[in-house]
């Protein structure tokens, strides 16, 4: 499975995106921006170091968390 689709897979698994906004977000490598009805969002991207897919908030781009799974 490629990078792509292990972002697209997690976020299938943990985010309702039939309520969201799934844009291409190309600051990351693969990576995904969810937009909610509010305006707030979650971008989600795989690390090339860690190899894995990690995930960060709106506001909170410094920092990230590892996706489980």
């Amino acid at each position: 499975m490629d990078e792509e689709a292990k972002v697209i897979e997690w976020i299938t698994s943990e985010i309702e995106v039939e309520s969201c906004t799934m844009q291409d977000y190309p600051v990351y490598q693969s990576g995904k921006r969810i937009i909610d009805r509010s305006g707030d969002y979650l971008i989600v991207y795989f690390h090339p170091l860690l190899e894995k897919v990690v995930y960060t908030f709106k506001g909170t781009e410094d920092i990230y968390f590892i996706a489980r799974g």
